[in-house]
């Protein structure tokens, strides 16, 4: 809890209770069922509370939570926790147990700030407890105990880790999310919202018959609205207790996954590093260690010239910036980028429009990089203290549309040859967002999780599902004005937080 992504998380949270609870003049909603909704109770906000909670969390808590492992193994704690005392099992549990606790206090949060938002819009004044807390413990216990145990799952298993494991949970997060809105029965509802939606969808027929199966459906998404939208009284699902079988089930997946966890994990154990003999323990017994005046003293130790170099060689801080970008990435992420590229001039001009969100989600792994590679390698003072941090900024900004223009060549051309200068322009202006965002979120961040999670979500709901003001790449919606002023505003900030940083490490470096 002691970090700002939490933080970023509650206020999520706490806007999230604001955002989805609009006043009836507000001219959209979040959550709607045939162009209906109930009035603002405490058992139709409790019902919303609960399914939120487990679909926000599911994305949000499962980026904040899932590198704890990781983290130690990076902070060098690995050797103390290898060589301790403590078993797997243990450790793995209380890994799991403590992402439960950090995710039932920010669906708390969320379900505190559901209950005020009851108060604030005063369409229903009794505060009823009850209907809060049945959907939290019937929906949202099991279900973040399930997530807790994901997040220490893909923490050991191999090769899913890093950015692979991050899209892999994205694809999940939407499969799943799909599954259990039209979920057949409960045993298939991992966000346990199905019992939920069909108590509203039938109680919503009840009120207003006109409303077909179809439209009874319930959904979330942004819904415009157009004068005062009709309302009904729901006074909440009836909770079975054959639900809490179910809940039992998925109870005991997630302690088999913990337990499978802890299979997988191998104490940050590296046999191969154990297997090599440092140089200097190999040399111990041919020769001592020699006191530091005298090696001064003895002319044997001899250091290479320091040679300074006039004028900074920008082209060549590009190339090993861009290699640094490139480095890792195998022949299998390759080969389908170069196919990716290619696409636009390959498929029929009703494909295009389809086809370019994908190729602007596959160098993800290439961007996360941006403003944080130094802090996770902790070579922040180094590069900061050696370098301008405005000129590292340039050549890892420009490092970043290279690459962003690369993927984008065969849209370009595409452009270009259909004659679409408006979509062109869109999508020039999203070759400079995307970089920009990247390395703003990964200096303000400080990690590659931040950027993945909003850039996922953002692509998600603009490029592909066509939510308005949210398009950044101009696929259905272009607004490059808006795009070229948040790049600009991002700019600013990363420059602020670049300059702020190094001043902070001079001082640092005065007092020493």
């Amino acid at each position: 809890m002691r970090s700002y992504s939490f933080l970023l998380v509650i206020g999520i949270s706490v806007f999230a209770g604001y955002a989805c609870v609009p006043d009836a003049a507000a001219g959209y909603e979040i959550f709607s069922i045939g162009g209906v909704r109930g009035i603002y109770n405490s058992a139709w906000l409790g019902g919303l509370a609960a399914m939120l909670t487990t679909m926000l969390l599911w994305l949000f808590g499962f980026f904040m939570l899932r590198s704890q492992i990781s983290g130690d193994a990076r902070l060098k704690l690995g050797p103390l926790i290898a060589s301790a005392p403590v078993r797997k099992i243990r450790y793995i549990a209380g890994k799991a147990a403590a992402n439960f606790v950090v995710l039932l206090v920010i669906g708390a949060v969320l379900l505190v700030a559901f209950m005020a938002m009851q108060l604030l819009r005063g369409e229903a004044a009794q505060l009823r407890l009850m209907d809060y807390m049945a959907p939290f413990f019937y929906v949202t216990f099991p279900s973040l105990f399930l997530l807790a145990s994901l997040t220490v799952l893909f923490d050991v298993f191999p090769g899913l880790k890093g950015v692979l494991g991050n899209v892999l949970f994205f694809c999940l997060w939407i499969a799943v999310g799909v599954v259990s809105i039209a979920a057949p029965s409960d045993w298939w509802d991992l966000f346990g919202v199905s019992s939920i939606l069909n108590a509203m969808a039938r109680s919503a027929a009840e009120h207003y018959p006109a409303l077909s199966s179809l439209e009874a459906s319930g959904s979330f998404g942004y819904y415009p609205t157009e004068g005062q939208i009709s309302t009904f009284e729901w006074q909440g699902a009836a909770w079975d207790h054959s639900l809490i079988l179910i809940r039992l089930v998925w109870i005991a997946a997630g302690i088999g996954f913990i337990v499978l966890s802890a299979l997988l994990f191998r104490r940050f154990e590296h046999p191969e590093a154990s297997s090599k003999v440092h140089p200097l323990a190999s040399g111990r017994e041919k020769t001592s260690a020699l006191p530091l005046a005298a090696v001064e003293h003895s002319g044997s130790l001899k250091l290479s010239p320091a040679v300074k170099v006039k004028g900074a060689r920008f082209p060549g801080q590009v190339k090993a910036e861009l290699k640094l970008m490139l480095k890792g990435m195998s022949l299998w992420w390759t080969l389908p980028a170069i196919v990716l590229i290619a696409a636009p001039l390959l498929v029929t001009a009703n494909s295009v429009d389809s086809l370019l969100p994908f190729i602007m989600i596959w160098p993800l792994a290439i961007w996360s990089q941006m403003g944080t590679r130094d802090q996770h390698y902790f070579t922040t003072g180094l590069i900061l203290s050696s370098s301008s941090p405005l000129a590292k900024w340039w050549t890892e900004w420009l490092s970043g549309v290279f690459i962003t223009l690369l993927f984008s060549a065969g849209a370009i051309i595409r452009f270009v040859a259909d004659g679409e200068m408006p979509a062109l322009l869109a999508w020039g202006t999203g070759i400079l967002f995307i970089p920009t965002l990247a390395l703003a979120l990964g200096t303000l961040g400080g990690s590659k999780k931040l950027f993945e999670v909003i850039y996922m979500l953002w692509w998600y709901m603009g490029p592909l599902n066509h939510v308005p003001s949210l398009d950044f790449l101009g696929v259905s919606d272009r607004k490059p004005a808006l795009y070229l002023t948040l790049t600009v505003f991002l700019f600013a900030a990363v420059i602020t937080v670049r300059l702020w940083q190094t001043g902070n490490l001079s001082i640092r470096r005065r007092s020493i």
